[in-house]
């Protein structure tokens, strides 16, 4: 298999800039065959999956679930936007909904008012996540393949 023939199957799961910056890598390698036939086996992930995976749960009103994070095992951002989408979300929703009983309805429009924000504040970030999430796993795609050449060379 020509690396010509590599880059364009993995064409569509690195950055266009990563993509020239790559082909400028396997010019300057040794062994370009034993190298791509071991480059080959390499576990890249695809960047649509994920995308896909959380406009579906965006449209289930689910974006806050972080499943895109996970999906790229970024575990840390995933659970902090489940912390700060869903938790304040359901504090003011309760809040609000508890004074609204009582006769004091002006802290319930705060709390519902504070409801409003942080919801808008998590669609927000579900949207920017979108594409995020998508050129961080072609930048993770992309270290990996450098990562391999770079080990290759030392053997």
């Amino acid at each position: 298999m020509d690396y010509n023939v590599f880059l364009l199957n993995i064409q569509d799961k690195i950055n266009q800039e990563d993509f020239f910056n790559l082909k400028l890598k396997f010019e300057q390698l040794q062994n370009k065959k034993e190298a791509l036939s071991n480059l080959v086996f390499l576990r890249l992930q695809d960047p649509i999956k994920p995308l896909i995976m959380s406009i579906i749960c965006g449209f289930l009103s689910l974006g806050w679930l972080a499943i895109d994070r996970f999906m790229i095992k970024d575990y840390a951002l995933g659970i902090l936007r489940i912390i700060l989408s869903l938790f304040p979300c359901v504090l003011f929703l309760i809040l609000g909904i508890s004074y609204e009983n009582d006769s004091n309805s002006d802290i319930s429009e705060i709390f519902f008012g504070l409801f409003g924000i942080f919801l808008l504040l998590g669609i927000i970030w579900w949207g920017v996540d979108l594409f995020l999430v998508y050129k961080k796993i072609k930048k993770q795609n992309y270290n990996k393949i450098i990562e391999f050449i770079f080990n290759y060379q030392k053997i």
